[in-house]
């Protein structure tokens, strides 16, 4: 049977077909594979489980979970109904290998010699961790490898070997139940703290603006010299061409060009051939002056026909690395001293700035946009867009949705901020990626890999020459920068004053690449967004309330109204009255405060509990009372009447109050009228943070009492 026929998939055109007897079935021309499914997805070698007869059973398997409409499978009345995705394939098969293998290991020649000890034996011997010594794989991580000993109960009728009719392993409990796992609805994933998150984007943006640039037209130098020494011809090179070659060594020579210093590799590869160390010939890159000159392939017996030009040439002249040479200044990251972009460096070295370069690009895209991992590797050279439009410049990434859809994805666009469009441009510019070409995916390392190598070299010298910060270790990886941006928009929409313009670009970009596709998956990502503003609002409304209970009371014009709702609370919790083994925990307080956590709108320096358009003062000065929203970018908290300020916004006002006084009214060329509002608003902002100062000492004094 042709398995890709079977399953109803196609391949490219002169690719392997593999057939069901094969021992390797090879899907590597599969067509319309994501960039995330890698080549070691695409081969399954059914040899890497010890006994031969269980191969011909994890075939059978595999073979019914592929093609769940085949005659023999689709009559069972407990097997699946949806083809397993190709993408799950290989994970598939080595979970059969690690039960058959066990098993194996255990004496047994035949699945009908299968006991629950045998479950069990083998759930306790996969529990730890293979990559962390000693550590316990998660109950989620642990269902994976249960399933594949249960499901094949599911096919027992048509496998050439079964469990005991009788025998289901682990009784009726399922996956979950075994493993202690207990799905949830809340996402998991950690953020990237802000101790890693703050030099990370510092150094991938100085890389990507500054940098990038002067490397691209290195990297473009470095990419023609390669295909000249692809198309150039072998063999010795013609008496005809000699004078070309003491030409280009004598014009070098006059003009105080050193000579181009081999690699350390080449140069360790000459010696163990046998060539001196002590030659200064054996630290010659000898090559590219053939190259250059003649369009020909240097040997060593044409090196020596040049021996006195060249070491007359190196004694007077010195080596030097050939790429970077006489590289453009620029300001270090750290204190703007002017340094070159590059020291001399060779081609090896060249590379890897590209690979690092690339790798800044791919996280800044993923930091910036919230695009999924697989999402980011659809991302095609030329795919970022620059839309000219009546009420301004959008900017736009077409890539292709991967999760949740039908194999191969579906084409989607993301509406997106500069600062991304520009790294995609960098990162084709310094690859010299042809349009229509996948733009990252030809780097096979995970995420978090290229992330640790991006590290290696911000921490090396060559990342402290140009002033970068140092990276701390930590997770990176698009599933965490996703979670970290939604977080900060949700959290913090308009909060830290360096990432206002920012995160209110990213939320804004968000927004309308919604509205545009409803469907897409920057829906799915401002849902995400939408959850955790809904936590981070209920959290904060019950901190307020917890300070209200510890005596500290808000202050602002919306006070008055937020202690009564507040007092209301209150009352039904005393209306409550706890038997014995009941306690009024967080969580009731949270589902009372709910209804008021849905009001909160967070401000830079206050709390807006916009329950009526009428009552805000926002709206009334833009003469929109009819409005859903507030419009925080007008909000005078002072005067507002749904406002209220908490000890959390003392310092934001503590600070405006004191750049005023600084900036402004110690300033003695301002003039009366300026002089005069500047001095309304240090006052107002004194006011507030007094306010706030009352409010603590109040209930300090209490305590004392």
């Amino acid at each position: 049977m042709d398995v890709l026929a079977a399953a109803g998939l196609a391949v490219e055109p002169g690719s392997p077909r593999p057939r069901f007897d094969q021992t390797v079935w090879d899907f590597t021309g599969l067509a319309h594979a994501p960039a995330i499914m890698g080549t070691h997805h695409k081969v399954l070698d059914f040899s890497i489980i010890t006994n031969p007869h269980w191969q011909s059973v994890a075939r059978e398997y595999l073979m019914a979970r592929i093609a769940p409409l085949h005659p023999a499978v689709a009559v069972l009345p407990r097997a699946f109904r949806t083809p397993l995705s190709p993408m799950s394939w290989s994970s598939e098969l080595k979970h059969l290998r690690d039960w058959f293998n066990h098993l194996t290991d255990s004496g047994l020649t035949r699945l009908g010699q299968v006991a629950q000890e045998h479950c069990d034996t083998f759930l306790e011997s996969v529990s730890m961790s293979r990559n962390t010594p000693g550590q316990m794989l998660t109950p989620g991580a642990l269902t994976v490898f249960i399933r594949a000993v249960k499901y094949l109960e599911l096919y027992s009728e048509i496998l050439s070997d079964a469990y005991q009719p009788e025998f289901r392993p682990w009784a009726n409990r399922s996956a979950d139940e075994i493993a202690g796992y207990q799905r949830s609805t809340m996402n998991r994933t950690l953020p990237v703290p802000d101790t890693l998150l703050g030099p990370l984007l510092a150094n991938t943006r100085y890389l990507i603006d500054v940098i990038g640039p002067h490397l691209a037209i290195e990297a473009q130098h470095l990419r023609e010299a390669d295909h000249r020494q692809a198309t150039a011809q072998g063999g010795p090179l013609p008496a005809s061409k000699r004078p070309a070659i003491r030409d280009a060594i004598e014009r070098r020579r006059v003009h105080g060009v050193p000579a181009p210093q081999i690699s350390p590799t080449g140069f360790t590869t000459r010696v163990r051939s046998g060539w001196d160390t002590n030659d200064p010939l054996t630290r010659l890159a000898w090559h590219p002056i053939v190259l250059a000159a003649a369009g020909k392939q240097g040997r060593r017996i044409d090196l020596e026909r040049f021996r006195p030009e060249l070491e007359r040439w190196i004694g007077e002249c010195g080596f030097e690395l050939p790429w970077g040479r006489n590289a453009t200044l620029v300001p270090r990251l750290d204190n703007n001293e002017m340094v070159p972009w590059t020291l001399p460096t060779h081609r090896s070295h060249l590379r890897k700035m590209t690979s690092t370069i690339t790798t800044a690009a791919f996280l800044v895209t993923a930091t910036l946009s919230g695009m999924r991992s697989s999402e980011l590797l659809e991302i095609e050279a030329g795919a970022h867009r620059l839309e000219e439009r009546p009420n301004g410049t959008r900017y736009r990434v077409i890539s292709r949705r991967i999760k949740g859809e039908p194999f191969g994805g579906v084409e989607d666009s993301w509406v997106v901020i500069e600062a991304v469009y520009r790294a995609l441009e960098r990162a084709q510019d310094v690859t010299g990626t042809p349009p229509g070409q996948l733009l990252f995916a030809n780097n096979p390392n995970p995420a978090h890999s290229r992330y640790v190598r991006m590290r290696e070299w911000i921490n090396g010298p060559s990342g402290r020459r140009l002033g970068l910060e140092p990276l701390p270790e930590g997770p990176v990886h698009p599933r965490a920068l996703r979670r970290t941006l939604a977080l900060m928009i949700a959290q913090r929409p308009h909060g830290l004053m360096a990432a206002k313009i920012q995160l209110k670009h990213i939320s804004t970009a968000t927004t309308e690449g919604y509205a545009a596709r409803p469907g897409g998956h920057q829906a799915a990502f401002l849902a995400e967004v939408s959850a955790a503003e809904e936590a981070e609002h209920t959290r904060l409304t019950v901190e307020a309330y917890d300070q209200y209970r510890q005596g500290v009371m808000p202050t602002g014009q919306g006070a008055r109204d937020l202690i009564a709702t507040f007092q209301t609370v209150d009352q039904a919790l005393d209306r409550h009255e706890p038997g014995p083994v009941t306690v009024i925990d967080d969580r009731r307080v949270e589902r009372l405060l709910k209804a008021k956590a849905k009001n909160l709108h967070v401000g830079v320096g206050n709390y807006c509990w916009f329950t009526d358009p009428r009552k805000a003062l926002c709206l009334t000065l833009a003469g929109n009372t009819e409005a859903t929203e507030p419009l925080l970018g007008l909000c005078d908290s002072a005067r507002c009447s749904q406002a209220t300020h908490h000890p959390r916004h003392r310092e934001v006002w503590a600070d405006h109050a004191e750049q005023t006084r600084v900036v402004f009214l110690g300033n003695p060329r301002l003039s009366k009228l300026e002089r005069a509002r500047a001095q309304e608003t240090y006052d107002r902002s004194m006011r507030i943070v007094n306010e706030i100062d009352t409010a603590a000492s109040e209930q300090e004094e209490s305590d004392e009492q």
